[in-house]
């Protein structure tokens, strides 16, 4: 008699610690999906991670950070998720998620409370969350992340933590990351089919610069670049408050695109060229060394062609610029001491002579950033291609991390602040 064995059995079946033991992220790209689980150690205060399970899978069923085969998506996050609670020998029932498609839009808000003389504490803070919530109208998309961006106390300069300090007028900066509900409730729908829990959300881009960048980059000013396959991401950053988010619709498989149209040639083909012999270091258009490259949809001795090497690094260098510019433009408001110093994340980011194009184009100083202080990683997870995975698992233990058991919540929290919170509002402003 014929067994067949499940290709995915039950997850349940499998050992489980507790949920406080363990972190679990969960990056779900147009190209790969990465599955990261560590275990959490250290002192409660300061803890930290080191990593047990791991796995990097290709992705099937999403396009530009947005899941269009639900199906497919699917196996592409159970095969990534199996292969690493099998290396971990545990089972994890939520993971930490990031966010990348979904037309991703930052709104910064401000609010102010009066707090009338005495030293500010933790329930004020929350009141400048809720108060700026309360006049924000996200229309129909949802409220997905909700990070404070610094205070100030008496209309003086801008700081990171007020906590403690006294004031009669505190201001308060908050930074909402909201996208558009269908991509967030698809997205929630494929993990449910794979059993697992949301346990929070976080931008692509804030989660790599969680993994990349160091303290006095994020005090003195930087603008992290996060480039993914479809889509670009950055943030800014300066005096360790986060100032801005967003992204700009070009990334690496568009360069790949280009090279397949450019050079008529398979799309596989043309990601082995960019990845082996792409460069966007200046072009020699002498330079006569020569690739042989197959012809798309030819066969036989004539389904051969000889293609240059500056015409590969042209295609190359063509796209890139209009990313680069896309980026200029789109930070051009930012403070100078932010724009002028770079950091180059994601898959995109191991182009060769990318970082020197960067600092051409864009008047910085730019280096790479790949994964920093994480335990137990593997050398295939800690270069730049995997920083937003790493990112999410390192902000899982933040102290003001967002936890959500299932997306709603985050809508939830919308109507909350518009709704309790916003009498909690009146009823402080009444008693002072």
């Amino acid at each position: 008699m014929n067994v067949v064995v499940p290709l995915f059995p039950d997850r349940h079946d499998r050992p489980t610690e507790r949920a406080g033991d363990l972190v679990a992220a969960l990056d779900v790209g147009s190209m790969h999906v990465a599955c990261l689980i560590g275990k959490v150690q250290g002192r409660r205060e300061r803890p930290g991670l080191r990593i047990i399970g791991h796995a990097l899978r290709a992705s099937r069923g999403v396009k530009a950070g947005v899941i269009v085969d639900m199906e497919a998506a699917e196996e592409s996050v159970r095969l990534a998720v199996d292969a690493a609670e099998r290396m971990a020998g545990v089972q994890v029932q939520e993971v930490w998620v990031n966010l990348s498609g979904g037309n991703l839009r930052t709104h910064g808000l401000v609010s102010e409370v009066r707090v009338g003389g005495q030293a500010v504490e933790a329930r004020h803070l929350s009141l400048l969350s809720a108060q700026a919530l309360a006049g924000f109208d996200a229309g129909d998309r949802l409220v997905v992340q909700v990070t404070p961006a610094g205070c100030s106390l008496d209309g003086g300069p801008w700081i990171a933590q007020a906590e403690g300090l006294v004031c009669d007028r505190l201001q308060g900066r908050v930074n909402v990351v909201s996208m558009s509900r269908g991509p967030l409730r698809n997205l929630e729908q494929t993990l449910t089919a794979c059993q697992l829990e949301v346990a929070g959300m976080v931008a692509a881009p804030m989660a790599a610069s969680e993994a990349a960048l160091v303290e006095d980059e994020r005090e003195l000013g930087v603008l992290l670049l996060d480039i993914g396959a479809a889509q670009t991401g950055w943030a800014a950053w300066q005096e360790g408050m986060l100032l801005e988010t967003g992204v700009v619709p070009v990334g690496g498989h568009h360069i790949t695109q280009d090279i397949a149209a450019g050079l008529s040639t398979p799309v596989a083909e043309a990601e082995r060229l960019k990845t082996k012999h792409g460069t966007v270091a200046p072009v020699n258009m002498h330079d006569e060394d020569v690739l042989s490259v197959p012809v798309l949809g030819e066969n036989g001795p004539g389904g051969w062609q000889r293609v240059r090497r500056a015409d590969l690094q042209a295609i190359i260098r063509s796209r890139v610029e209009e990313m680069l510019e896309l980026v200029r433009a789109a930070t051009a408001h930012l403070p100078v001491a932010v724009r002028r110093h770079m950091v180059l994340t994601g898959g995109g980011a191991q182009l060769t002579g990318l970082r020197e194009v960067t600092e051409e184009i864009c008047g910085a100083r730019v280096r790479v950033g790949g994964v920093r202080n994480l335990n137990g990683l593997p050398p295939a997870f800690s270069g730049p291609g995997q920083v937003v995975v790493a990112g999410l698992a390192q902000a899982a233990l933040r102290r003001d991390a967002q936890g959500f058991s299932t997306v709603w919540q985050a809508e939830a929290m919308l109507n909350a602040a518009s709704g309790y919170l916003g009498r909690v509002k009146r009823w402080f402003f009444e008693s002072f």
